[in-house]
């Protein structure tokens, strides 16, 4: 019989989980290399990146240099699917280059036999739009070499708001995929 959140296999994974928490926040690599699937079919698709297997999501970690000494989980969850499968998610917060970020992140964890609990999915994104403005607002001023001063800083941010706010009707407009550009405007 297929049983939702059998208490065993909660408990399990949430063991999982606050291990993984603990090796991520003292960013131990080869730790958290094994908490994954070791499998082309693993994939994490994180706030900047896509990884498909193991092995990109293991060089992704390994190139990556973070801090998260100061993230800390405001919520979590598993759903146990039957004796095999469960899904664990959480609300988090980090602070990035002074200020604190609020995430989520999502994991699908399997019992594989002989190695036991490994994620064989991943899902981490950040929770507002504004907070993604303001970090394209500092990324476009460090690539054109103009940094932003801090008192011009908030009206930047508000301007791109506003812009990414008037584009998204038209980028969410799909256009057949027939169409033809016209060679000329004439009015």
């Amino acid at each position: 019989m297929f049983e939702i959140n059998r208490p065993d296999v909660v408990a399990e994974v949430t063991a999982c989980c606050d291990a993984y928490e603990r090796a991520l926040v003292a960013n131990e690599v080869a730790r958290l290399r094994e908490f994954f699937w070791d499998s082309p079919h693993t994939i994490r698709f994180g706030a900047t990146e896509q990884l498909y297997g193991a092995e990109e999501i293991a060089a992704f970690r390994q190139a990556r240099v973070v801090d998260f000494s100061g993230r800390r989980v405001l919520r979590s969850s598993v759903l146990a699917l039957g004796g095999d499968v469960a899904v664990a998610m959480l609300e988090f917060e980090t602070t990035i280059a002074g200020r604190v970020r609020h995430g989520r992140q999502t994991q699908v964890w399997a019992r594989i036999p002989e190695v036991g609990w490994r994620v064989t999915s991943a899902h981490v994104s950040r929770l507002t739009v504004s907070e993604m403005v303001e970090d394209y607002a500092d990324a476009a001023a460090s690539l054109v070499l103009a940094p932003l001063a801090p008192e011009h800083r908030p009206g930047v941010v508000q301007a791109l708001g506003t812009a990414a706010a008037l584009a998204a009707p038209l980028l969410a407009f799909e256009l057949p995929a027939d169409i033809e550009v016209a060679p000329v405007f004439t009015p």
